[in-house]
């Protein structure tokens, strides 16, 4: 798609997304503006997805662990590669100036964080339009954790092989999109299990590899933790299964693109359900796309909605919405359900405390 197919899209349904034609181009690249194109894309709504799921997902109490000085072994839990999905298996840690947080989005083949650096600008929060734009280099970057035999390291082109931790490892850089570096390390963090950090900056010598390889060698198991969610289904739709849940964001990399925003959950279904095995990248790939048989379930806040609040359900082109006290419920199908459907799902949710996460619904395989 081009540029202005993309500011097009961005600008061209009303009410105006919070992220105009000015922000998307003063990017200059097309992993980020996923942030701003993100809920147009998925039925011109800025709420998160919030999907039918026969369990809800709620966010686990992770805490940020230090990571191991360079050349300092430190024992640790090691992470899972066989729980059962929908299911926290790692947590959040920081090794010198690159910080990885707590995974928002678990599905039934990896699991996802974004990936913070010092001195980096990442654009993944609201912005006041009328504030100066932040300067200095920026940075798009997050880690997948594959469970056992979900990723295919073989599928990634011209790697070359390294060692993380004592373990194989394969490696990319390059130069795409615009940004000054682009870096991939993928390493197998546990028997037939691979994790992948992708990180795309301005700054051409940082993130390196060496401090990619560092992190990665820091990754620290938890106990694993169902994921939760603020919301109860009595409705989906025949032959869906679920196999995404995201903790306050929106599934998959376009809730990485924009974790900060403040969204409560997001769900989604598929039918037929979505590949476990042979992935190269998480459902729906950079571009945030849905995946074919999908639909989604956003739930966030009323004003991170671009959405006119009304009585009752009402439907668009391929979305349907619902307004619970000051909460936005949406249904997101890309005409992949009828409105009829779409509707029995939304009056088939029940409403949980979105300010109270530990009283939300643990998501169950």
């Amino acid at each position: 798609m081009r540029m202005q197919d993309l500011v097009e899209l961005a600008t061209s349904e009303p009410p105006p997304l919070r992220y105009g034609a000015e922000e998307i181009l003063a990017s200059g690249q097309r992993v980020q503006r996923r942030r701003r194109l993100g809920w147009a894309a998925a039925g011109a709504s800025a709420v998160a997805v919030l999907g039918v799921v026969a369990a809800a997902v709620a966010v686990p109490a992770l805490n940020a662990k230090p990571g191991p000085a360079p050349g300092v072994e430190v024992a640790q839990q090691p992470v899972s590669a066989t729980a059962e999905p929908f299911t926290f298996t790692f947590g959040g840690y920081r090794v010198g100036k690159l910080r990885v947080e707590k995974p928002i989005d678990v599905s039934t083949a990896y699991q996802l964080a974004s990936v913070y650096a010092d001195g980096l600008t990442t654009n993944d929060k609201p912005v006041d339009p009328n504030e100066p734009a932040a300067g200095g280099p920026k940075l798009y970057a997050y880690l997948t954790v594959y469970r056992a035999g979900a990723y295919d390291p073989s599928k990634l082109a011209g790697a070359q092989q390294v060692t993380v931790g004592g373990r194989p490892g394969l490696e990319v850089n390059d130069q795409e999109h615009g940004w000054a570096a682009r870096r991939t390390l993928a390493w197998q963090y546990a028997t037939d299990a691979w994790a992948v950090i992708r990180a795309s900056s301005d700054d051409a010598a940082f993130p390196s590899a060496k401090d990619l390889r560092d992190l990665a060698a820091g990754l620290p198991g938890v106990t694993p933790t169902p994921a939760k969610v603020p919301v109860k289904l009595s409705y989906v739709p025949a032959g869906y299964q679920l196999v995404e849940v995201a903790m306050h964001a929106m599934p998959g990399l376009n809730g990485i693109a924009v974790a900060r925003e403040g969204d409560y959950a997001g769900l989604r279904y598929s039918n037929p359900a979505l590949p476990t095995t042979g992935l190269t990248e998480p459902f729906g790939g950079e571009d945030g796309d849905d995946p074919p048989g999908s639909f989604q379930i956003f739930v966030v806040p009323a004003a991170n909605s671009n959405q006119q609040a009304s009585p009752g359900l009402s439907c668009g082109a391929g979305f349907c919405n619902r307004w619970d006290n000051g909460v936005n419920l949406q249904v997101s199908s890309g005409g992949r359900l009828t409105d009829t459907e779409m509707k029995k799902v939304l009056e088939g949710i029940t409403l949980g405390n979105v300010q109270d996460a530990g009283t939300w619904t643990a998501v169950t395989p």
